[in-house]
């Protein structure tokens, strides 16, 4: 038979234990991401830009990050629904919730082969040449661009992104509209499987290594996350802060973007 003594001991064993593991459950956080956009959000690999971007942040507070992929509208729902901790890639008003400092730029780039010499310096001067943008480009890149492309009968949206880089290559349109890191993204992935993809995908590595044009003629895109707990949201804020005054943040960008660059360049 236990002695009283042996017993408190226990007890406040047991509590320890039990205010251990709820500590350590309050310190992990389900961020819910609605879809895969590398070299951002790289869903196979669990990692990314942005993921990194978001770890490294919240270790500087001691939090882990468990990622959670769901569908667009799903992840708004259960990020209402208090399902997520978090969500990437919002702006102000998309959901309710406590929104973080700017995390990430999205740079839109209308992109051309060089030797074509398309002259493009506005939105209007799509509306005569052949474009393939990302899906719900005339949604997301605002009313200038949906009225410019309105009635151009050679205007085409695909989900899969890598498909653009491929057509612009294989000159199968003049112009493919897309974010400038998700296009060396792309461009990387077909030049490192260019001996191996057949069908739709067969594009030759020294058509990969042509220069190309960046159209810069749209604004950039600031993003942010939103998180359920404030104190959750400061917390990030300052770990995103300690990292960006600490370099992590631009050599996090610098390690992406080495990875994207081609044997040759650009």
């Amino acid at each position: 038979m236990k002695t009283p003594i042996a017993l408190l001991v226990l007890s406040s064993v047991l509590l320890c234990h039990t205010a251990t593991g709820k500590e350590q459950s309050q310190r992990e956080l389900i961020i819910g991401i609605s879809f895969s956009i590398p070299p951002y959000v790289i869903a196979e690999e669990n990692s990314g830009l942005e993921l990194e971007i978001l770890r490294q942040s919240f270790a500087i507070k001691g939090y882990t990050v468990l990622p959670s992929y769901l569908p667009l509208a799903r992840t708004f729902m259960s990020f209402e629904e208090g399902s997520l901790d978090g969500v990437l890639n919002v702006k102000p008003g998309m959901v309710k919730g406590h929104y973080s400092d700017v995390v990430i730029t999205f740079r839109n780039q209308a992109v051309s082969l060089k030797d074509r010499e398309l002259s493009i310096n506005r939105l209007e001067d799509l509306s005569q040449i052949s474009v393939v943008a990302f899906q719900k480009a005339t949604v997301i890149l605002g009313h200038g661009f949906a009225s410019a492309v309105q009635y151009n009968s050679d205007y085409n949206e695909v989900a899969d992104q890598s498909l653009q880089v491929k057509q612009l290559f294989r000159h199968r349109t003049d112009v493919i509209i897309l974010e400038k890191r998700i296009f060396l993204y792309f461009r990387r992935w077909l030049y490192d499987r260019a001996n191996t993809l057949g069908g739709d995908y067969i594009v030759k590595q020294k058509d990969l290594l042509r220069p190309v044009i960046y159209h810069d003629i749209f604004p950039p895109s600031e993003y942010r996350f939103a998180f359920l707990s404030q104190q959750v949201r400061d917390d990030f804020n300052e770990g995103l802060q300690v990292i960006r005054d600490n370099g992590t943040y631009d050599r996090i960008l610098k390690k992406y973007e080495e990875d994207l660059e081609l044997p040759a360049g650009d």
